[in-house]
């Protein structure tokens, strides 16, 4: 079916947007200002693209041509594979903001980690989305298995870089950008979340579809 291809789709396009934060950050952290609004830009573009692309899977959706339980299940996994990339987007929003060359290095390998980390996420969870498509529903749980480690691992980091925070100086740095260095990681580790809801509801249609084949 073609909303099943455009779900793969969509799911795919949230690791080009967190390998584009990805980019931000490391234009960030070396002080290339010009480069990371360009890296922002293009991470904007890939966040209207992915709205574009749920539109068409709700139009898709919509003809009725799968079975009813079927159809909410694909609309809401669309809805949570949306949010992964909008808080890549929302990540690189509040980055633009403050200078991330400035920051500690400490914090600097944190963010490094946390968004390397976040990125594996969404590849395992394309993998678990493509896999449920196929039919692989097994193969597609332990791939979601493998979102849910990472994303513990995420939360471990986003611990440690809370850590670090409370060792900066507000004499050398500006406590406002502080605070949005705060959110910015908040913003990592929701990123993160929103891989672990997607695949949340990767099992709730596993189970359905698992169901209808007994």
């Amino acid at each position: 079916m073609k909303a099943m291809g455009l779900v793969l789709e969509h799911s795919k396009m949230t690791t080009l947007a967190v390998e584009l934060l990805e980019k931000c950050i490391r234009d960030g952290i070396g002080g290339k200002q010009d480069d990371l609004q360009k890296s922002f830009a293009l991470l904007e573009q890939k966040e209207h693209e992915a709205d574009d692309l749920r539109k068409r899977i709700i139009e898709e959706l919509a003809k009725g041509e799968l079975p009813a339980d079927e159809r909410v299940g694909l609309m809401r996994l669309g809805r949570q594979i949306d949010w992964i990339t909008d808080w890549s987007h929302e990540a690189g929003r509040i980055l633009v903001l403050f200078d991330l060359s400035h920051m500690p290095k400490q914090v600097q390998d944190v963010v490094v980690e946390m968004c390397e980390t976040v990125r594996e996420c969404t590849v395992k969870v394309a993998d678990s989305v493509e896999k449920l498509m196929n039919g692989a529903l097994e193969q597609s749980l332990q791939a979601a298995d493998g979102v849910e480690r990472l994303e513990e691992k995420t939360d471990k980091l986003h611990q440690k870089a809370r850590s670090a925070l409370i060792e900066i100086k507000t004499d050398s740095i500006p406590v406002g950008s502080i605070i949005l260095l705060s959110q910015f990681l908040e913003a990592i580790e929701n990123t993160a979340d929103r891989c672990e809801d997607t695949c949340d509801q990767v099992r709730v249609m596993a189970v359905t579809l698992s169901k209808r084949n007994d």
